[in-house]
Formats: structure tokens, C-alpha cells, sequence
């Protein structure tokens, strides 16, 4: 019996949602992405050096621009996932809403 193949749709693609927290290693070198609230393993962040809290995001909400798949599959082996400063902007949320632009000129001072 033959079978065809169905095109894949956008559940087939869709990847596995979670909340996780950036934290920017050195001076913005690169960044460690972690389940959110997870404890990250305390050697292999001090051979990464200077570590400090970046933003927490929903990886549903994120830029289509990174491979969260390969992503979730390092933070299944390891509790952790090294990302590239270069990919950036992979981590960063798609706008929901359009947001005002504030321009100074705008905002006059207002008298004491």
C-alpha cells in the first residue's frame, strides 16, 4: 500500500515551548540560556568566567532565528546551552504590539 507523505504544517515545526533565562558571559561574549530558575553548574560557569543575569525569555515568543531544538537538546544533556554573541538576536522576543517612539521634543520640562 502506498503512502504518501503529508506536508509538514506548522505544529510539525513548532518546538518545544519553555521559559528560560540568558545569562551574558565576559563583556558580551557569548551567552548561556538555561531553564528558568534552573541551577547552573558552578565549575563549568567559573571556566566560562565573569557570568551575570541577562533577561528571561519564552522561547515561543523568540526570533525565529535560532535552532531552539538543538538548543533544548543541550540543555537536556548538560542542564545548559552556549549561544553565540553574534546570534543575539535569536534570543531576543518578537514585538507583540507596536510601541510609541518617545522623542524628546515631545516631552516638555515641566515647571516646579
Amino acid at each position: 500500500m502506498d503512502t504518501m507523505r503529508r506536508p509538514a504544517t506548522q505544529a510539525d515545526k513548532a518546538v518545544t515551548k519553555m521559559r528560560v533565562d540568558v545569562f551574558v558571559v565576559g563583556d558580551n561574549e557569548g551567552y548561556v540560556v538555561a531553564p528558568s530558575d534552573s541551577w547552573l553548574p558552578l565549575d563549568e560557569m567559573r571556566a566560562l568566567g565573569a557570568l551575570r543575569f541577562g533577561w528571561t525569555i519564552d522561547t515561543g515568543l523568540a526570533m525565529p532565528k535560532l535552532d531552539w531544538r538543538a538548543i533544548g537538546n543541550d540543555i537536556d544533556a548538560r542542564g545548559y546551552s552556549i549561544v553565540a554573541s553574534t546570534d543575539v538576536s535569536g534570543l531576543l522576543a518578537i514585538p507583540q504590539h507596536n510601541l510609541p517612539a518617545i522623542y524628546p521634543e515631545q516631552h516638555r520640562p515641566m515647571a516646579a
